[in-house]
């Protein structure tokens, strides 16, 4: 039977399941799914909801959005750094009722749930061999970069939700061109768009897809690239001009770039990717050579994108099943190097972390795509024959049907390993009440010696502190120090912004120095000037500005 032709060329192949076996998958599938949720509560149990130096702007701005106002946040700060869908998901989810605060965790791990799923249903049409969804499912649940994302009071998780369903819907309207999978995967890009202004990357993505398309008429592809970009952009476009209408710029003061040299930037970018595959890298020839690995990866992808786009664009036969490997991998290239690049123009401290970890199931995806194929490869030869010829190949699939079992069990064990490391990484950020960092701040704080200091000072004594978690829990309005980590052998210092703010404020100004507030984060205080210890907590110091103080007569 031959197959479905559109714009002049065959139809992915997809691999639907049918009848009770595929009502059982989906049951699987969804099982997973919520094992994935309660994972991101249980890892909330303890401290609840994990928070960064964002959150305050994102919670604050959903209270007063629920309270009639426009997006302002913290300290009656125009809402100006990030796109404004995510304090509207989190007003939203509290029905007028909860605190944002405390509807964030559930409705992130809600969303990370969601995400396995929509991914295990985006895989299960796509590939031949149903253990590789599972395996990648599990990969997803048990992904260190995306629990502890999806386990904070930040965008990271919606983001990751969206950035899936707009490419496995891209994915689609390349097998099919019909403009409603067109339409709802830019809807899904501008969702993406309105969540972290990064979500351009998806657009840089696609749109050369959309151009290179085989078959269709100069004109036809304009009207879809436009289709596509009125779409995906113009949401955030209305919400810049309304920013600039308003507040006279796009966004707000963004710090420059630090002075790390690229070898160093791309040490700790290499070393975060090679994290995922290895879980933890011990300082030296350890560290280096995961990092040289993580980059020949990235380079061998990078060769098989463009391989596999180029051949398909020149001859359009035998590729049909490469068009999501070359779709997911070169989102998730696109968006590597445009991250890096990001990193030479303003601060993005750390670099890896949360930052990476949308890049997390395109890689993912991608590899998976490369081994259904390859196994299909060794059980029907069904790759071009070019690749064929080679001798490593032949001699591989020499034997296909006895080959393709041992290979499939070799890759299931080899998944199985990796998942294992995973989920005891996992456990042991569990039961550490989310491991070390910055995903340790939550409602334990409410006890917090330094905060009931500051609940009992007076409301007309301003605090500056090196932590923004005093507004939770002590509902005062004051200012917080902009603390920046200086990760050299000097420890942890303060940037020129901070000690601004103490050198500048009055005398009588407290400045409360928390120890801790990030689980482990400890920030020196030899650089401050005239402060008076007023107070010696066990979780921190409080200070006050006091000029005609002299530390070294003490």
């Amino acid at each position: 039977m031959t197959p479905p032709q559109i714009d002049g060329r065959s139809m992915s192949p997809s691999y639907p399941a049918r009848g009770a076996r595929s009502a059982y998958f989906t049951l699987l599938l969804a099982a997973i799914a919520v094992l994935g949720a309660v994972l991101i509560m249980a890892r909330e149990a303890a401290y609840g909801v994990g928070l960064d130096g964002d959150w305050a702007a994102y919670i604050s701005t959903a209270r007063n959005l629920l309270d009639g106002e426009w997006f302002v946040q913290i300290y009656e700060w125009p809402y100006l750094h990030w796109p404004p869908l995510y304090p509207m998901l989190l007003a939203a989810a509290s029905l007028g009722v909860f605190d944002p605060y405390d509807v964030a965790g559930p409705l992130n791990a809600a969303i990370f749930g969601l995400t396995i799923f929509v991914a295990g249903q985006g895989l299960r049409r796509r590939i031949r061999h149903r253990f590789l969804v599972i395996c990648a499912c599990l990969a997803i649940m048990l992904a260190l970069p995306l629990t502890r994302v999806a386990s904070m009071a930040m965008s990271e998780a919606p983001f990751i939700l969206f950035v899936t369903l707009s490419l496995v819907l891209s994915a689609r309207f390349l097998d099919t061109a019909k403009r409603s999978d067109l339409i709802w995967a830019a809807a899904f890009a501008s969702l993406a768009f309105l969540t972290r202004y990064v979500g351009v990357t998806l657009i840089i993505t696609i749109v050369p897809l959309l151009l290179l398309q085989r078959g269709a008429a100069p004109l036809e592809k304009a009207r879809r690239i436009g289709l596509y970009l009125l779409i995906a952009a113009a949401p955030v476009g209305l919400w810049l001009v309304q920013n600039i209408l308003i507040h006279g710029r796009i966004h707000g003061h963004r710090l420059p770039s630090p002075p790390y040299s690229l070898l160093e930037i791309l040490d700790k970018f290499l070393s975060d990717l090679a994290r995922w595959v290895f879980f933890y890298l011990p300082p030296g020839d350890v560290r280096t050579a995961a990092a040289v690995f993580a980059a020949v990866v990235l380079l061998t992808l990078a060769a098989a994108v463009g391989y596999t786009l180029v051949r398909s664009h020149r001859k359009g036969e035998g590729m049909e099943g490469s068009r999501p490997f070359y779709l997911f991998g070169g989102f998730a290239l696109v968006y590597l190097i445009f991250l890096a690049a990001a990193q030479s123009r303003t601060e993005i401290l750390p670099l890896g972390g949360r930052y990476l970890s949308p890049a997390y199931i395109p890689l993912l995806f991608a590899a998976v795509f490369a081994l259904d194929r390859f196994l299909s490869y060794a059980r029907g030869r069904t790759l071009p024959s070019a690749a064929g010829k080679l001798p490593i190949i032949r001699t591989i699939v020499r034997g296909a049907e006895e080959t393709h079992c041992l290979l499939v069990v070799v890759i299931a064990l080899a998944f199985s390993l990796w998942l294992v490391g995973g989920a005891a990484f996992n456990a042991r950020e569990i039961i550490r009440a989310n491991g070390q960092g910055i995903e340790g701040i939550g409602p334990a704080w409410a006890n917090s010696e330094v905060l009931q200091y500051l609940r009992e000072a007076p409301v007309d004594v301003p605090v500056l502190s090196n932590s923004s978690i005093i507004h939770l829990y002590t509902g005062r309005e004051d200012d917080y120090l902009a603390t920046h980590a200086d990760d050299t052998d000097l420890g942890w210092k303060l940037n020129t912004g901070a000690k601004w703010q103490i050198e500048n404020a009055a005398d009588g100004t407290y400045v409360a120095w928390l120890h801790s507030f990030a689980s482990d984060y400890e920030y020196g205080i030899e650089e401050l000037p005239y402060l008076e210890p007023v107070a010696e907590l066990s979780d921190g110091i409080i200070f006050k500005v006091n000029r005609a103080y002299d530390a070294a007569a003490e």
